[in-house]
């Protein structure tokens, strides 16, 4: 467990820097290109912890004899979280891809990714009462809240975007959530959906 929480210290600690007046100390020290290099380093290698030591932990039950774990059940996945989660995962997938191309979702969202990742965390807090995941997604969905808090919204005014770059956007969305639920199981290990029939991505 300690793995994972150095992880989300380093990881969020460096998000958190924009967010404050050390960015723009930083800057006119080091530059900017330099800063955003330093940046990414960083949030990599506190991703990559995360990721290490969310598999360190071992997910068995704790109540059961043979296994050791710090991994704490505190709760049960709440009822119908299973369908709660195919109804919303879907769009947060979509703000995903909202976020990287200019459409109507982006002008009107703001903040399309920060809106995608509080609704991955709620989705996944649902379904997983352990400790582990309790830690990790409640910390990505804190983290996005506040910086929905924080960020200021651009007063910029900017004209609409035609239909078909939200219908882009949807479509994209949707395929990259029907890949997502197919490679599920190996990314962690859960496995969602059946994958013995056409319509594998359905609930």
């Amino acid at each position: 467990m300690i793995v994972l929480l150095i992880g989300i210290v380093i990881f969020f600690g460096v998000h958190l820097i924009p967010l404050t007046g050390i960015k723009i100390l930083l800057v006119e020290r080091i530059g900017e290109k330099k800063y955003q290099g330093v940046f990414s380093i960083i949030s990599l290698v506190g991703l990559l912890i995360i990721i290490y030591g969310f598999s360190l932990i071992d997910d068995c039950n704790p109540m059961m004899v043979d296994c050791e774990t710090d991994n704490l059940f505190l709760w049960d996945p709440f009822e119908y979280s299973r369908e709660i989660s195919f109804l919303l995962m879907p769009v947060s997938i979509i703000f995903i891809v909202a976020f990287l191309i200019e459409s109507n979702f982006k002008r009107i969202l703001r903040h399309p990714m920060l809106i995608s990742v509080l609704i991955w965390s709620l989705c996944h807090l649902l379904s997983n009462g352990n400790l582990r995941s309790i830690i990790l997604f409640a910390s990505f969905g804190t983290y996005s809240l506040i910086d929905l808090i924080l960020t200021r919204k651009s007063t910029e005014q900017v004209s609409s975007y035609p239909i078909t770059k939200d219908a882009l956007v949807i479509v994209i969305g949707l395929i990259m959530y029907s890949i997502i639920l197919y490679f599920h199981q190996y990314v962690s290990g859960i496995q969602i959906v059946e994958r013995n029939n056409f319509f594998f991505f359905l609930p």
